[in-house]
């Protein structure tokens, strides 16, 4: 049976629908970059947030927009495709090259959506979409190896083979970039030149975004560590049961053991409709119970001791388990019962609830490092980016309290 076009065709109708996604992403890349301020549809705080992610370094490849790349991608896809959907021409280069894009694409694919679950941990739902696209139009192509002949008397270009092993190559070379580029991590710097060689996006974004005073975002009796006067403060507005926060937990205590130039400072955004009015649906169940928590914590000057075994037990935050982490961080448990039920402890986090979203945030964590708004947790070395960059500006300084 002679082939027929419909699959070049629905190939060509899938790498179209791919170029306009691509398209979008590259335009919400575009404006993350140059417009201050800027939040995207996309971000819907919690973990969808599109903005994390294409602000991350796994937004970038070899120093280009991974939009962009699959913005070629497809455009060549769409090239490959013409001669099977319009020409009736089969089994030839023209599907290799379809094959190999459809292949490469769902491999690099793969790891973006890995790191988007198991490092970011937010979800990019444009992303998404386009991982979607990707599947769809793998499964599209792949069947355009039978168009090859089986026989061997035939050229080798012309054999299945040849369009087997372009599919498992092509998954493969992107399988093993795209991984190599994830877990390349970013170079150590000293100075604002050293920052802009290692990661000029970075530098360019970080520079551009909105800058508040610290005294807008700092509430004085809210709970602080590193030196009152250093010369890089971060306030942290974050929630207990946040997976990007935890994330944050981590490298923020590695941050400040490492360094005595940096303070600290806590403040709740539990996502949470029970007690975060911005909130239309609650994300996190028990984050306001345990932000209260905290507060009891702070009460007692065990504040950090218990944000410590907050973030250490991120999926056990009902009341029963904040009892149990009360009583291993040496709280007086009558006390502590008496702070929880008292509603004036959630007027506390409520008030830090305003004075987020008086500050704009939509999503945690967000920090104000110097007051400057990071929406989403850095990688750690990122910190030591912005520290640098901070330092050199000095811009908030007279507004830290």
């Amino acid at each position: 049976m002679a082939p027929r076009p419909t699959r070049h065709r629905v190939a060509l109708v899938i790498a179209l629908v791919g170029l306009a996604v691509s398209g979008v992403i590259l335009d919400v890349d575009r404006r993350l970059a140059t417009q201050t301020g800027y939040t995207s549809f996309c971000n819907m705080g919690g973990v969808v947030n599109c903005d994390a992610v294409l602000s991350s370094r796994y937004g970038t490849f070899l120093d280009m927009p991974v939009a962009l790349w699959a913005g070629v991608a497809f455009a060549a896809g769409v090239l490959a495709a013409i001669p099977g959907a319009f020409l009736g021409i089969y089994g030839g280069l023209a599907d290799l090259i379809l094959i190999a894009l459809a292949s490469g694409a769902l491999g690099f694919s793969a790891v973006l959506a890995a790191i988007m679950a198991t490092v970011l941990h937010y979800a990019c739902l444009l992303c998404l979409t386009l991982d979607v696209v990707v599947i769809a139009w793998f499964l599209t192509v792949l069947p355009l190896a039978r168009n090859f002949h089986a026989a061997p008397g035939v050229a080798w270009l012309r054999r299945r083979v040849a369009a087997h092993a372009t599919a498992a190559v092509a998954l493969a070379v992107a399988l093993a970039g795209g991984t190599f580029a994830a877990v390349r991590s970013p170079a150590p710097a000293d100075t604002v030149a050293d920052v802009e060689a290692r990661d000029p996006q970075f530098a360019r974004q970080y520079v551009k975004l909105p800058v508040l005073p610290l005294r807008d975002v700092v509430r004085p009796d809210a709970p602080s560590k590193g030196p009152v006067n250093a010369p890089v403060t971060i306030v942290e507005f974050s929630d207990f049961e946040c997976p990007a926060c935890g994330q944050a937990f981590k490298d923020l205590h590695d941050l400040l053991r490492a360094r005595n130039d940096v303070r600290l400072v806590f403040r709740h955004f539990p996502l949470d409709s029970s007690c975060n009015e911005a909130i239309s649906r609650t994300v996190h169940v028990d984050a306001c119970l345990a932000a209260a928590a905290a507060e009891c914590a702070q009460a007692q000057n065990r504040f950090w001791e218990y944000h410590d075994l907050l973030f250490q037990h991120q999926k056990t935050l009902d009341r029963e388990s904040l009892f149990r982490y009360a009583r291993e961080a040496g709280l007086d448990i009558p006390t502590f019962r008496t702070c929880l039920d008292d509603p004036m402890t959630r007027d506390r986090v409520g008030a830090d609830v305003r004075a987020g979203i008086a500050a704009g945030i939509e999503s945690t964590p967000t920090l104000f490092i110097n007051g400057r708004r990071v929406s989403g947790a850095l990688e750690r070395m990122y910190y030591d980016y912005a520290l640098i960059l901070e330092k050199a500006q000095g811009a908030t300084a007279s507004g830290r309290p």
